[in-house]
């Protein structure tokens, strides 16, 4: 494919820290690698500066009016004048936003198709859920994503849910299932003496480390693991002092957690630890037997991308995204409920042989279908389809308009 000149835009990227911002930064190093020229698009953070943009790709910040600190979105019509400004200087070929609820991206991506005549793709990264007011709120998001052209979804159940919530006013636009990709050779198995070490640092010997990275929110049901760790030791028979639990997170459950590792005694042989940057985490995974992720909507978390890509098994549930990701007994433990992932945990902990086993298949799968060079050209793929799409509708409307100018 020809080189191309590629916007990426969403409220959420660096230096705020998530899924998200990761994604993008990610997206947009392996584009450059591929000679593609992306910028991406976002708004200032300003009660985070001062902070550096060290990227190898620009970096757009548009300040807006008004300013929603809770849910890190900027929004104003002086924005959408500056962004117009950027697309009439750059001439992009395509815009690619990253959240369908993100308002910066509905706003870029009406400037780039309504006013630049630039087709737009639009990742979802997440699930609707189930918000109050909730037939207001889905009337005014289909309202305000017209200006899409196709979308991308990360898994196969956030790709049914964008069709749900959409519905008719999809008006026949594609939903193509595009999952996150992983660097596989940042993210890699350890060597021996590298996993010795990571154990040691954390202070582990024969132990079995359960891993769980994330935030504290209701959704991804952290504060549930001490219950869990605590029924799966009862069950499997296995000493309480022959497990260290490892957290790593925060958010507004995070009291509720702190409360129950007390309650639950699990506390004993927990480490917790606040937020960390991303490139700390690696030791983390190398120490770790297996990762956690009990969140019931996950839409295709990056932490279960990096635990495969170190070779380490996920125990998850089956109702999320997560379903895409992991190979039920092959690559890790799904469960339906919280009762079945305490048997997957009493399971993991008592056969450690099978999570090695498990952690070698989980390395191949990332590679196979997850790495960046595969993910890419799925993405660039969908690129071209959607410019292809944009073509045809503008010659059926130039036709339409000859037509009826011959017939006037």
């Amino acid at each position: 494919m020809e080189s191309l000149k590629i916007a990426i835009a969403s409220d959420w990227f660096y230096p705020k820290i998530g899924g998200i911002e990761s994604h993008i930064d990610e997206l947009s190093r392996n584009l450059l690698l591929r000679g593609h020229e992306p910028h991406v698009l976002t708004h200032d953070y300003r009660y985070m500066k001062p902070y550096v943009d060290d990227s190898p790709y620009p970096v757009h910040r548009f300040a807006g009016t008004f300013y929603f600190r809770s849910y890190h979105s900027s929004v104003g019509f002086s924005q959408l004048w500056r962004i117009n400004e950027l697309y009439k200087e750059m001439n992009f070929d395509i815009t690619h936003v990253h959240s369908i609820y993100s308002p910066f991206s509905v706003a870029v991506s009406d400037v780039s198709r309504g006013l630049r005549n630039v087709p737009v793709v639009a990742t979802n990264h997440s699930f609707y859920g189930k918000p109050p007011f909730d037939s207001l709120i889905r009337r005014f998001i289909g309202n305000n994503l017209k200006r899409v052209d196709t979308f991308i979804a990360v898994s196969t159940p956030v790709a049914e849910d964008t069709r749900n919530l959409l519905g008719e006013r999809l008006r026949g636009r594609p939903v193509f299932v595009v999952p996150n990709g992983i660097d596989v050779e940042r993210w890699r198995p350890p060597e021996p003496e590298e996993r010795e070490r990571a154990r040691r640092e954390v202070g582990v010997k024969n132990e079995v480390v359960i891993l769980y990275l994330g935030r504290m929110t209701e959704r991804k049901q952290a504060h549930r693991i001490p219950v869990m760790v605590r029924e799966a030791l009862r069950r499997s028979g296995i000493p309480k002092n022959k497990v260290r639990l490892i957290m790593v997170g925060n958010g507004p459950m995070r009291p509720v957690l702190e409360r129950n590792l007390r309650e639950t005694g699990v506390g004993e042989i927990t480490d917790l630890y606040d937020f960390m940057e991303r490139g700390r985490l690696l030791p983390l995974y190398w120490a770790a037997d297996m990762v956690l992720t009990p969140g019931i909507l996950e839409a295709f978390p990056v932490v279960g991308l990096e635990a495969m890509a170190t070779g380490k098994p996920v125990i998850g549930r089956k109702e999320s995204g997560i379903s895409d990701m992991i190979v039920n007994g092959v690559t890790g433990l799904l469960a339906e409920s919280e009762e079945g992932m305490v048997e997957n945990l009493a399971v993991a902990i008592q056969e450690r042989d099978k999570l090695v086993a498990m952690g070698r298949e989980a390395r191949r799968r990332a590679e196979r279908e997850f790495s960046w060079e595969v993910v890419l050209d799925r993405l660039l793929g969908v690129y071209r389809r959607t410019m292809d799409m944009r073509d045809e509708v503008d010659r059926r409307y130039l036709l339409y308009r000859l037509i009826r100018g011959i017939s006037l």
